[in-house]
C-alpha cells in the first residue's frame, strides 16, 4: 500500500493487548498516535510522557477532538458502549475481541458502521497469520482432497489457583471461552464458513465457579462440506509456556496439520510448508506478522475506501455461537 495519508488515530485502553498495538500504531508510515483513552491515573500519566501523547480519562473528554479512527482495547463488558459511541460519531473503529458479549448488540453495531460506511473490524489475528491463510487456500483449492474431518486445539497457561482476579477471570465476558473460544471458533469460521448447528460437548470450571476455563464444541456442517469438526480450549494447563493455536484436518487423501509454524501434509507428497517460504512482507515485526498485517488491512479499507465488513460478520456469528455454549445444560 503506497499512500501518503495518514490517519490521526486514538487508542482507549491501555492494558497488556495495547502493548501489541500500539508499538504498530506509532511506527506506522500512515498512522498518527494523538492521544490514549485509559481512566487509570498512573498509566495515564507514564503511558502520555513516554508517548508524548495527550491522555484522558474518558471518551467524553475527546468528542471534540479531531481525529479518524479509534483502536478499542479494552475488557468485552466494554465494547458496546464504546464502539456505539464512536461509530454514531463516524469514526473509523478496530475493535479487540470479541465484539460484544450479546448478539443483538454486535448486529447493532456492525448496522451502525455500514449505515455510517466507516471500516469496522474486530482483532482476530489469526486470520492475517501467513500459515493459517494459507491452511485456508489449500482447505479452498481440494489439492490434498476434500476435509472430512477436523480438530482445532488453543491450550495455554493464562490462569491458576495464584492468578489474580481481574477481569480476564472474574465476572461476564471472562474466562477461556471468551479470551481462547472465540479465537479458536473464529478460525473454524475463518476456514469452513458458517456451520448448520454446534454442540457443547463439555465445559469446565477449574478455579472459580462460573468461569469456563476449558471447553470443548462439535460444530457441524451439513451442506458444503458434510462433516463435523471438534473445538478444545484450555487456558488452565500448566504444562504449556505459551498458548498456541493448532489445526489438524483430515481429508479423503491427507491428513494435514499446523502448529502455527508451519504446515505438514502427511500422505502421497509429505510436503511441508514453513513460514519462511510465505510471502509476509511488514515493515514492522512484533510477536508475529500478523499483528501488522490486520493493522495494514484496517488502514488499507479506510484509505482506499473499501469498507470490508466479512471480519465482523462473522464476529457476529462467533458472539452468537459463544453466547449459546455459555448457557448450554450439560
Amino acid at each position: 500500500m503506497v499512500v501518503n495519508t495518514n490517519l490521526k488515530v486514538i487508542v482507549v485502553g491501555v492494558g497488556r493487548i495495547a502493548l501489541s498495538h500500539i508499538p504498530h500504531i506509532i511506527f506506522h508510515r500512515n498512522l498518527e498516535l494523538v492521544g490514549i483513552v485509559e481512566p487509570n491515573r498512573l498509566m495515564r500519566f507514564v503511558l502520555s510522557r513516554l508517548l508524548k501523547v495527550p491522555a484522558y480519562s474518558s471518551i467524553k473528554s475527546i468528542e471534540d477532538i479531531d481525529f479518524d479512527a479509534v483502536f478499542v482495547l479494552t475488557p468485552p463488558s466494554s465494547h458496546y458502549e464504546i464502539t456505539k459511541a464512536f461509530l454514531k460519531l463516524r469514526k473509523h473503529v478496530f475493535l479487540e475481541k470479541p465484539v460484544t458479549l450479546n448478539p443483538e448488540h454486535s448486529i447493532e453495531l456492525l448496522d451502525l458502521a455500514k449505515v455510517n460506511a466507516v471500516q469496522f473490524t474486530c482483532g482476530y489475528v489469526y486470520r492475517h497469520h501467513p500459515i493459517f491463510k494459507e491452511m485456508r487456500n489449500i482447505i479452498t483449492s481440494g489439492i490434498y482432497g476434500d476435509a472430512i474431518s477436523c480438530k482445532i486445539k488453543m491450550v495455554g497457561n493464562v490462569v491458576n489457583e495464584d492468578a489474580p482476579k481481574t477481569w480476564r477471570n472474574t465476572g461476564r465476558g471472562s474466562g477461556c471461552l471468551y479470551d481462547y473460544g472465540c479465537h479458536a471458533i473464529d478460525m473454524h469460521l475463518f476456514l469452513f464458513g458458517p456451520p448448520n448447528t454446534v454442540n457443547c460437548l463439555s465445559k469446565e470450571s477449574i478455579f472459580q465457579e462460573g468461569v469456563i476455563d476449558r471447553f470443548t464444541v462439535e460444530i457441524f456442517h451439513d451442506d458444503k462440506y458434510g462433516f463435523s469438526s471438534e473445538v478444545f480450549c484450555d487456558w488452565a494447563n500448566s504444562q504449556v509456556r505459551k498458548a498456541g493455536l493448532s489445526i489438524e484436518i483430515v481429508t479423503s487423501e491427507n491428513k494435514i496439520h499446523t502448529d502455527g509454524q508451519k504446515i505438514t501434509v502427511i500422505g502421497d507428497t509429505n510436503k511441508v510448508y514453513s513460514i519462511k517460504d510465505l510471502e509476509t512482507n511488514v515493515s514492522y515485526y512484533l510477536r508475529g506478522e500478523e499483528f501488522q498485517l490486520q493493522m495494514e488491512s484496517f488502514i488499507f479499507a479506510i484509505i482506499e475506501n473499501k469498507h470490508d465488513y466479512s471480519n465482523i460478520e462473522d464476529g457476529v456469528l462467533c458472539d452468537s455461537i459463544i453466547s449459546d455454549i455459555f448457557e448450554a445444560k450439560l
